[in-house]
Formats: C-alpha cells, sequence, structure tokens
C-alpha cells in the first residue's frame, strides 16, 4: 500500500487526522482507505474504505497493467527460447566438432599402438640376437678355454 495523503476530513479514534491511503493488493488496486496515522503498534485500528464499491477504473487499469505485464513476459519468454535455440545449435556443432577430434584421436592410438607392437617386436628380435651372441661368445670363452688346456 502506498501513501498518498492526509484527509482533512476525517478523524481516528486518537483524535488525528487519518492517512489516506492506496490499496495495491491483488484483490482491491488502486482502492483509497482511511487508517490511523499511528503505527500498528500504537494505532486505534481505525480503517475504512473511502468508497464503499469498487472503483471500475482501478480495476480496468489493473487488468491492462497485468495484461501489459503477461505480454511482456511472453516477449522476454520468446526471446529466452530464440537464446536457447542458438545455444543448443552452438552445442550441436561443438559436439560434431569433439566426434571428429574423438575419430583422430582413435586413429592415432590406433596407430601408436601398431607402432608400439613393432618396437616391441623389433626389441625382442634383438634380444634373442644378444642372447645368442652372449651365449655364443661364453661358449667359445669356455670352449676355448677347455681346449687351451687340453693342448698344454
Amino acid at each position: 500500500m502506498s501513501q498518498n495523503s492526509y484527509s482533512s476530513q476525517r478523524k481516528c479514534s486518537c483524535g488525528l487526522v487519518v492517512k489516506t491511503l492506496i490499496s495495491s493488493t491483488t484483490s482491491n488496486p488502486g482502492r483509497r482507505f482511511f487508517r490511523c496515522p499511528h503505527p500498528d503498534f500504537s494505532s486505534c485500528g481505525y480503517w475504512e474504505w473511502e468508497d464503499q464499491v469498487f472503483p471500475e477504473v482501478a480495476y480496468l487499469r489493473n487488468l491492462e497493467s497485468s495484461l501489459k505485464d503477461v505480454k511482456m513476459e511472453m516477449d522476454n519468454s520468446k526471446i529466452e527460447v530464440e537464446n536457447l535455440k542458438i545455444e543448443m545449435d552452438n552445442l550441436k556443432i561443438v559436439v560434431e566438432n569433439l566426434k571428429i577430434k574423438v575419430g583422430h584421436l582413435s586413429e592415432t592410438i590406433a596407430t601408436l599402438e601398431a607402432n608400439n607392437d613393432l618396437v616391441v617386436e623389433k626389441v625382442r628380435t634383438f634380444q634373442d640376437k644378444y642372447h645368442k651372441i652372449k651365449y655364443k661368445d661364453l661358449f667359445i670363452l669356455h670352449f676355448g678355454v677347455v681346449m687351451e688346456g687340453h693342448m698344454h
């Protein structure tokens, strides 16, 4: 409720000039009323509508204002929906780009695994050759020592 003015015609039970206020409730929008000017805790409780009939003009103004609010909310909702559609389209593009990157990464992983298998095979071959040479050298060394012992 908003304060409008003091009424010079009416007085409350306290003997004070009452406040004239305007209702901002949805059930009585724009309707004027009088009340004691004291705060609620010290008020005499005087309260009365200025008119006994709800003013049609205030009702129509309230409906018009409500209609404008609803239209504004609809317009804002339409803008929000359009923004969400744009954001969704952008996210679809991001997802497609990520799918492409995942495909490339999968290919890279497959290539690295194949290369790793080749390296592992080369290492095994090298190890086999190394062990053959090592055993051959040990055999020759051992056999050579044994042979030298027989020669003397």
